[in-house]
């Protein structure tokens, strides 16, 4: 039997693993974005291995994992971890949950298809290099804050124009971080992963918030407002971007 061990003061709360095993995982009660073990033994280990591979941060160990992993997974957790600086970007539906109860599971799956087809065409256009789906949203890589930016602002003009020739997009917030940070494999951890994840948790349905050494003249921002990010022990200035 598979063990799984979490690292809280790795887990940003981005939840993957609740949306791909609930039973086996669900939010730490008490604590907001972060997530306990619930009961492992209540899903197959290959629905586990697929929970556990999708945390962003790596917070989930399973143990033991290394022979049940395909030669492809091995190969990446054996690369080196290597310090890089890099644009994040995290996006998310806001309300989700309640979209999917208004909705019903059929009609919500074909709006999340659409939503994911969406916003990855759009990553590709800005090359940026999609880390990890979170279910309803993603973790993004970018080389510049420009390029991040620009991807952020792309997203938000693509969905209100829908909303004006279709009658509807959901609304997606968004945060964006640029930070080093440490990248195994396809994957990146460390502070500033953290800290672009609680921008974008932030951020409201239709806004990008960017921490303001990210921000550049292209594109107009807001007057910086100081917020505290949870989890992190010092304050950091923000800025909403202007996209409209």
């Amino acid at each position: 039997m598979l063990h799984v061990r979490l690292d809280r003061h790795r887990c940003i709360g981005a939840g993957n693993c609740i949306t791909i095993a609930p039973t086996a995982f669900n939010w730490l009660e008490g604590e907001y974005f972060k997530v306990d073990v619930v009961d492992a033994t209540s899903v197959d280990e290959e629905l586990l291995r697929v929970a556990v591979f999708s945390c962003p941060t790596q917070a989930i160990v399973l143990e033991e994992v290394e022979e049940y992993l395909p030669w492809q997974l091995r190969g990446a957790r054996t690369q080196e971890p290597v310090r890089v600086v890099k644009t994040f970007m995290f996006t998310d539906i806001e309300k989700s949950t309640n979209l999917v109860d208004a909705l019903g599971d059929e009609a919500w799956g074909a709006l999340l298809r659409w939503h994911d087809e969406t916003l990855r065409s759009i990553f590709a256009a800005n090359h940026g290099e999609e880390v990890v789906s979170t279910g309803d949203g993603f973790f993004v890589g970018f080389e510049s804050p420009d390029a991040a930016i620009a991807c952020a602002v792309a997203i938000q003009r693509t969905l209100a124009e829908h909303r004006q020739t279709h009658g509807f997009a959901p609304q997606v917030r968004i945060g964006v971080h640029a930070s080093d940070a440490t990248q195994v494999g396809r994957n990146f951890q460390g502070k500033g992963v953290h800290e672009a994840a609680r921008i974008a948790a932030l951020a409201q349905g239709g806004e990008i918030l960017v921490s303001r050494g990210t921000a550049v003249p292209r594109f107009p921002v807001s007057e910086p407002r100081t917020v505290s990010l949870k989890g992190i022990a010092e304050p950091m200035e923000i800025v909403t971007v202007n996209w409209r």
